[in-house]
């Protein structure tokens, strides 16, 4: 079979050898749909661009950096261990494009935005991807001021529009929180991440929205906040058992917290299910296999990671945030029926 060249992907496509050249480039003198079709047929063709050659010629380092965070503090824990799917899904949606993948392990002690300046600087990637937006987010910040394209896993407070995609985590508190309420029950906690990360707060306000509209009273107490790890998660259930008056239902930001807090519940012999209710949120679907398996608001982290590979080479091209920003509403999963056990739910 004769190699491809541009002149047979012309022939094939139907466009000019120069138009075929550009695309093949990434000059965004083509247009995005043009040049999909383009490098898609060369690939159909086995066509091999000089990738050096390319990116002496276009000054690019055809590379997407993706930031993982890694806590020394955590090493036996279960926190992130979700990212190796949204890894996946980024490497899925970015592989027929000629970009590669990066990752930054990003430790604890704020080398996050230090690690940012190096790749642009020193010109180590053209995009970036990151998650754990934060209040007031430095890395944000810094790469709106200096024009580098990015994606985040989760919004921001940020007044200048950014590409983002993101679970609606206020609307998936608000639904847990009135589903329990719908119940009857009206001491509900909430075990959720650190207070300075913007989903957090979106979590809070959901939360709250939901006991204000069923006119529940609000009992900060009822909040408990840490990593989002096994460990706070039993740490959190074992406090809120000690309440003079303890909650008939508590709601975890994730299956780790979730799992700590059946871990926590079978040591101290209490029912979960009949004591007390636990339901979790960003389900992997790993919790079916918990004893016993809870309601969970699923979220489809293989369409959430495969948007961020996406908007990624959108934002690349040069398209505008309004379209690279989407929010994705969890659906229940209900293995529980979530009931209240007896005496337990406390009316208004």
């Amino acid at each position: 079979m004769a190699r491809a060249t541009i002149k047979s992907i012309a022939r094939k496509t139907g466009y000019s050898v120069g138009t075929v050249s550009n695309a093949l480039r990434g000059a965004p003198s083509v247009k995005r749909e043009t040049r999909e079709e383009i490098q898609n047929a060369a690939t159909a063709l086995g066509y091999r661009v000089n990738l050096d050659g390319l990116k002496l010629r276009t000054n690019k380092s055809y590379r997407i950096a993706v930031l993982v965070g890694v806590s020394d503090a955590a090493a036996e824990e279960w926190e992130g261990v979700e990212f190796t799917r949204i890894l996946a899904g980024i490497s899925n949606a970015v592989q027929r494009s000629r970009y590669q993948l990066t990752v930054f392990s990003i430790p604890d002690g704020g080398t996050a935005l230090q690690t940012l300046k190096s790749i642009v600087q020193e010109g180590l990637a053209d995009g970036v991807i990151f998650s754990g937006t934060r209040v007031n987010d430095q890395r944000i910040a810094y790469l709106q001021d200096e024009g580098f394209p990015f994606v985040t896993y989760g919004m921001s407070d940020s007044a200048q529009q950014h590409p983002y995609v993101d679970l609606d985590s206020q609307t998936a508190a608000y639904d847990a929180t009135s589903r329990l309420l719908g119940l009857g029950h009206r001491r509900i906690a909430l075990v959720n991440p650190p207070d300075d990360l913007i989903y957090a707060q979106q979590r809070r306000r959901g939360y709250v929205d939901a006991l204000s509209i069923y006119g529940a009273d609000f009992d900060p107490t009822l909040i408990l906040t840490g990593p989002t790890t096994a460990e706070t998660g039993q740490k959190a259930f074992g406090a809120l058992m000690q309440l003079p008056n303890r909650p008939s239902a508590i709601i975890c930001a994730n299956e780790a917290m979730t799992l700590g807090a059946l871990s926590a519940a079978a040591k101290t012999r209490v029912r979960v299910g009949e004591d007390v209710v636990v339901i979790s949120n960003d389900d992997l679907k790993l919790s079916q296999y918990f004893v016993p398996p809870p309601s969970t608001y699923y979220l489809p982290i293989a369409e959430t990671s495969r948007l961020l590979g996406e908007f990624m080479l959108k934002t690349l091209d040069g398209v505008d945030p309004s379209e690279t920003q989407k929010k994705i509403r969890a659906t229940l999963i209900e293995r529980q029926p979530d009931t209240p056990a007896p005496g337990m739910a406390q009316t208004t």
